[in-house]
């Protein structure tokens, strides 16, 4: 769960590298002034600011993700889709409503005010288990869910999407304009970039050791962007042959209203019940 939780923050953080962007529109006139800006194409120079900004100005965005590929299968994770609503009006307090399938069985997960709540069907009664409060308890498993619990917190508290771009920023070897195609009855422009996993920093990266930097190597990353340089599509690549993981996002609804709340009351389990379930 920590791993697909921190790959769907990846994806968010990347989708605002892409494509045209709009001028500064500034007008001569009144005419001039009553005309939209007219889309300027991005270049690898202005895409981190100019879409970061975008992102940033829209707050709130509705995301689905699917996995693909061979490393994704032996992993589990194929044919697995997350759904997620996400709120970064407030960066540095993100929250986030996740639910995604794993071998039939639905996985929902809630990020709110820097709790981490994870519902897992017949395990957990089909009610949620605060992983802040599970790692307080006196089980004898509680040091586990308060790792848990850190691990989550440390990939998802720096959500903020222009510190998540420039961590991008030096790691480019690679960007191309290579089309455009319509999404969800979007216009898009296509690029194609290339990223040097071990020259990536900030939030993304700074919890992996620089190992598994060198054994990601360099990534493919394809983005649909529209005029109002918000991401619409993502595919991300990474490994090769067997290892090769695939990383396929939409998104949707930017700038409208989510709904997140932390659940309460009788929608809440314990450590102890999970583990007196579990055990039998």
């Amino acid at each position: 769960m920590a791993a697909l939780a921190t790959a769907s923050v990846l994806a968010l953080g990347l989708s605002g590298c892409g494509a045209a962007a709009s001028g500064p529109g500034e007008a001569s006139d009144a005419t001039a002034s009553a005309q939209p800006p007219a889309p300027v194409e991005l270049t690898q120079a202005s895409f981190v600011d100019d879409l970061s900004a975008a992102q940033s100005e829209a707050g709130t965005v509705h995301m689905t993700m699917t996995y693909s590929g061979a490393g994704a299968e032996a992993a589990g994770l194929a044919g697995a889709p997350l759904e997620a609503d996400v709120d970064i009006s407030d960066p540095k307090n993100p929250a986030m409503a996740m639910q995604m399938e794993l071998e039939g069985e639905a996985t929902d997960m809630v990020l709110v005010d820097g709790d981490f709540y994870m519902k897992m069907g017949e395990s957990t009664s089909g009610k949620y288990l605060s992983l802040a409060e599970a790692g307080k308890s006196d089980n004898p498993m509680a040091p586990l869910f308060q790792g848990m619990g850190d691990l989550m917190q440390s990939s998802l508290k720096d959500m903020d999407p222009s510190a998540q771009l420039q961590g991008m920023d030096g790691a480019i070897t690679s960007f191309e304009k290579t089309g455009t195609e319509t999404v969800d009855g979007v216009e898009t422009d296509v690029y194609t970039i290339l990223v040097d996993a071990t020259k990536m920093s900030g939030p993304q990266v700074d919890s992996l050791p620089e190992e598994a930097l060198a054994q990601v190597g360099e990534m493919e990353i394809v983005y649909n962007v529209g005029e109002d340089n918000l991401a619409r599509k993502l595919v991300l690549t990474m490994g090769a042959d067997a290892d090769e993981l695939v990383m396929s996002s939409t998104f949707s609804g930017w700038g409208e209203p989510v709904d997140v709340a932390a659940p309460s009351g009788d929608e809440l389990t314990t450590l102890d019940e999970m583990m007196e379930l579990t055990t039998g």
